[in-house]
């Protein structure tokens, strides 16, 4: 479908597999560089803020090790109310986000940093999606925990997977609810020249 230009390769910087299934719809190649980065959130730091600066700091570190290639980096929180609702713990960790989802919308917002160090170019941006979570029972809470798919998922759920079911309404981006905002990426690739 797209193409990447020729003399330029590009590097996703994330092990998420929901990511790379995502940029892999674009029907090009890259390769998968994990970072190892802190992702602590620092004090007083706005949700928006944080996934900006993540995000940047992921393809950062992975561009300093390969400066002559494209690399994307990408943070996604689930926010409600404010605070920021990280992977969960354990399954009372789980079952307390689940909890306070339950009945209400929620924001979504995935930072994304495309870079090329030798270039002196960085382009980032992140995007904003509303999501409604029906009403939920105890014993449905308990019984999605127990399929293990809360637990490497911001927010203890996914709208890809199993959790798919709880998710009534969607205004945005799905693909951001999922990890990567896959629309605005590939506007920010094309934009740059990095694909034709």
């Amino acid at each position: 479908m797209f193409q990447v230009k020729e003399g330029d390769s590009i590097i996703l910087a994330s092990e998420s597999t929901r990511r790379v299934d995502i940029l892999r719809t674009l029907g090009i190649s890259f390769s998968i560089i994990p970072p190892n980065i802190d992702e602590r959130r620092k004090k007083d730091e706005l949700p928006k803020d944080f996934v900006l600066r993540v995000s940047y700091e992921k393809a950062h570190k992975v561009g300093n090790l390969f400066p002559d290639k494209w690399v994307i980096g990408a943070d996604t929180v689930v926010v409600l109310k404010g605070k920021i609702l990280g992977k969960p713990k354990n399954d009372s960790d789980a079952f307390n986000m689940l909890k306070i989802l339950s009945g209400k919308w929620h924001r979504v917002i995935t930072g994304y940093c495309v870079l090329n160090i030798s270039r002196n170019i960085t382009y980032r941006d992140a995007v904003e999606t509303r999501v409604y979570v029906r009403g939920l029972s105890d014993d449905e809470i308990k019984r999605y925990i127990k399929t293990s798919e809360p637990f490497d998922k911001a927010g203890s759920y996914a709208v890809q997977g199993k959790g798919g079911y709880m998710v009534k309404e969607i205004k945005g981006s799905y693909a951001n609810v999922v990890g990567l905002p896959i629309c605005e990426v590939a506007e920010a690739l094309l934009s740059l020249g990095v694909l034709s």
